[in-house]
This record gives structure tokens, C-alpha cells and sequence, in this order.
């Protein structure tokens, strides 16, 4: 019942792992450069809420690669 997974599928999972640890990166870069023009109080506040998504991107397109080079067994 050890059926392995195909490389198209493991390519898309690791393809849609680096976009979502890019989207990530960007995300975070992106916020930074216009939190720069806020009031410090509600930058922080954006700076630390777009940290926590990235944080989600980040973690979510690791599981992705780890999946993408996952052996099944």
C-alpha cells in the first residue's frame, strides 16, 4: 500500500514551499520599508502582526519541502 509519491507531485510541493518562503521574506521586507513612516506605537504594532503571517508563510512552506522530500514508505 506503499505507493510512492510522483515527481510532478513532489516538484509542485516544492515549488509551492520556496513561493510561500519567498512571499514571506517579501512580506515582511515590504512592511518594514512603509512602517518606517508610521507613528512608532502603530509601526510596532503592524511590524509585529506582519511578523506573526510571516511567521505562518515561513513555517507553512517548510512543511511543504519537508513533504515535497518525504520518501513514502
Amino acid at each position: 500500500m506503499g505507493s510512492e509519491r510522483s515527481a510532478a507531485g513532489r516538484a509542485a510541493w516544492g515549488v509551492g514551499g520556496a513561493a510561500l518562503i519567498v512571499l514571506g521574506g517579501v512580506l515582511i521586507w515590504i512592511t518594514q520599508a512603509r512602517a518606517a513612516g508610521l507613528p512608532e506605537d502603530l509601526g510596532l504594532m503592524a511590524s509585529l502582526a506582519v511578523r506573526s503571517v510571516t511567521f505562518v508563510f515561513i513555517g507553512g512552506g517548510a512543511w511543504c519541502l519537508v513533504r515535497a522530500g518525504k520518501q513514502r514508505a
